[in-house]
């Protein structure tokens, strides 16, 4: 990249789950580090406040029930009309003051207010990837194509996952050591439910601790760190930390993280590189969750095999299928099935060392990548 250009990049991100965020938040380090400035915004920043309130209802909801929590995929997704019209105008004349130009955008829900920014610009002119982080259209985007077919024309998209082929095209990079060796990691396995805390893995610790294995849970409040057990410990991201909250320098951030003890209140403290539950999965035997994109990039960052839990919507159905084909990860069922071996795992792991060698990091690719980006 001719380092004399200094525009920002600005990363387009979703609270809607931290697998639409964190990724974002990732490469923006990476990009930093590289000597590209960059911009992070989410887009819940530009929703009004009753809007924020149904956010907030719908993350209790997801997490109370996994049947609502798909039944909401199928639910309109048009998000023009919910924005709060000064917030997206005194964003776009921030854009517009600095001549902002390159954009990474992680979610659909943001087409619409770039549309509105090529608009305003003399030339109407904009460098903007739209990378997909699943390997099928995630909700945002499937409800985009709906709305406006030809939604990606004048952007150049970009796809961590060929869900032809099923392989991975592009990793993300977590800004931290290199995976550890498996002889060096603890005998634990780390078992979530996405951001949100989504799907049946509650379901399967029981199960888990039953066949001999020790367990790192993620919990989504307090109150789940209650069951007492030998085998087990909690960590939790700070429960009132969102993702469109900035710190005091208004940077957007990682979630606060912590263990979690019934007995004592829980201390979170401030991430840095990347969040803070990568830091117990790179230590980790396995993942148990559901397959989404914040825990495949996990997955694949750390050299972490996933044992598959239910997804969440096609989406994530493709993703486990990306996994299996690999031999990255094996769905629990499967694993179970088989005894809960360890060994199983340990080729898994060594199956994500081999590709990580052979594939590039999206950041870096974009920062060599820049000059020639092209409008269509």
């Amino acid at each position: 990249m001719d380092m004399s250009v200094k525009r920002t990049v600005v990363v387009l991100c979703s609270g809607f789950g931290l697998g639409f965020y964190i990724p974002g938040l990732l490469i923006s380090e990476k990009l930093r580090r590289l000597g590209i400035p960059t911009e992070v915004q989410v887009f819940e920043t530009l929703l009004p406040p009753s809007k924020i309130q149904m956010v907030e209802k719908n993350r209790q909801a997801y997490h109370q029930s996994f049947r609502v929590a798909l039944a909401s995929q199928k639910v309109p997704g048009d998000t023009r009309e919910s924005v709060d019209p000064s917030a997206v105008e005194s964003l776009l004349t921030s854009w517009q003051e600095a001549d902002t130009r390159h954009f990474i955008c992680l979610s659909g829900h943001w087409v619409h207010i770039l549309d509105l920014y090529r608009e305003r610009i003399p030339d109407g002119q904009i460098q903007a990837d739209l990378l997909y982080l699943d390997a099928d259209l995630s909700p945002s985007w499937k409800w985009l194509r709906k709305l406006k077919p030809e939604y990606a024309r004048g952007c150049r998209e970009v796809r961590l996952y060929d869900h032809a082929r099923l392989e991975v095209l592009y990793s993300i990079d977590m800004n931290v050591d290199a995976p550890l060796p498996y002889s060096s990691r603890t005998k634990r396995l780390v078992v979530h439910g996405g951001g949100w805390g989504i799907g049946t893995f509650e379901q399967r610790i029981p199960q888990i601790e039953n066949a001999g294995h020790e367990i790192d849970v993620v919990c989504y409040t307090k109150s789940e760190a209650a069951t007492t057990s030998s085998a087990r410990r909690y960590f939790m991201d700070d429960p009132s930390w969102r993702t469109w909250h900035r710190n005091d320098a208004g940077e957007l951030t990682f979630p606060p993280f912590g263990s979690i003890d019934s007995s004592d209140e829980p201390i979170f403290t401030p991430q840095a590189k990347c969040h803070g539950l990568h830091r117990i999965i790179r230590g980790a035997q396995a993942i148990v969750s559901k397959p989404g994109a914040g825990t495949l990039i996990d997955s694949f960052g750390s050299a972490t095999p996933l044992i598959m839990l239910e997804p969440f919507g096609p989406h994530e159905e493709r993703n486990a299928r990306v996994w299996l084909a690999c031999r990255f990860g094996v769905p629990y069922h499967v694993w179970s099935e088989a005894g809960y071996p360890t060994s199983m795992l340990e080729e898994l792991h060594l199956n994500l060392l081999a590709r990580r060698r052979e594939v590039s990091d999206y950041a870096q690719a974009y920062a060599e990548a820049v000059p020639a980006h092209s409008l269509r």
